[in-house]
């Protein structure tokens, strides 16, 4: 990816808001055989009227050694995730014959991991509200199509739960409204390798945005 923006902080709400399922969907994935598998949410918002990517939450599982990287933000059209926010589809890297097809695939680049999926959850009129953001260092690890019909189903399970809480929330809890801004567009800049799958992305029913906060009782 490249250089990431000025990072603005996350409400503690929303970061909470999906560290449970991140980690369902970890320990999922970690019952295969993975390396440096990395995982974390992103949610589409608003600065100064524009449309940025922010990370929601630092990449599980959690390293408390590792630089905290919750409140980035990136252009819309950033790498594989712009490829799902775009075309509001699920990416994933295509299957590759060996570590040599991939690396001569990416050319000169060498980027650490060597599988990247990027599912977009998309909100009530079908825009994208929330990307989740996977990567690993274990070749085709997410060019298994039932790998990625796995955690569909649990990411329409988180959509089931947030679009109920919408109707019937927390006390003192609210998922606040981001107002929508023109799309930042100056990322770019995706490998060859990456992919549409067709899985149908998780959607909610009623979410527009993801801003959970407290709020006044």
């Amino acid at each position: 990816m490249n250089s990431f923006k000025n990072p603005e902080p996350v409400p503690p709400a929303s970061q909470m808001a999906v560290l449970p399922f991140l980690s369902a969907v970890e320990g999922l994935l970690s019952a295969s055989p993975v390396e440096n598998l990395r995982l974390t949410i992103h949610r589409v918002m608003n600065r100064e009227g524009q449309e940025f990517l922010q990370q929601v939450c630092s990449y599980l599982p959690l390293d408390k050694t590792a630089k905290p990287t919750a409140g980035r933000t990136f252009p819309v059209n950033e790498g594989i995730m712009g490829e799902a926010y775009g075309n509001q589809k699920i990416y994933r890297t295509g299957f590759q014959e060996s570590d040599e097809a991939l690396q001569q695939a990416l050319g000169e680049d060498k980027p650490n991991a060597k599988s990247w999926l990027a599912m977009p959850f998309l909100g009530r009129d079908d825009q994208v509200v929330l990307i989740l953001f996977g990567e690993c260092n274990t070749l085709n690890y997410f060019a298994d199509d039932a790998r990625i019909e796995q955690i569909a189903a649990m990411a329409r399970g988180f959509c089931k739960l947030h679009d109920y809480l919408q109707a019937s929330p927390f006390a003192n809890l609210r998922n606040f409204p981001l107002q929508k801004g023109n799309p930042n567009l100056e990322g770019g800049g995706v490998y060859d390798i990456q992919e549409p799958i067709n899985v149908e992305p998780p959607k909610f029913s009623s979410l527009t945005s993801f801003n959970y906060e407290a709020a006044a009782a």
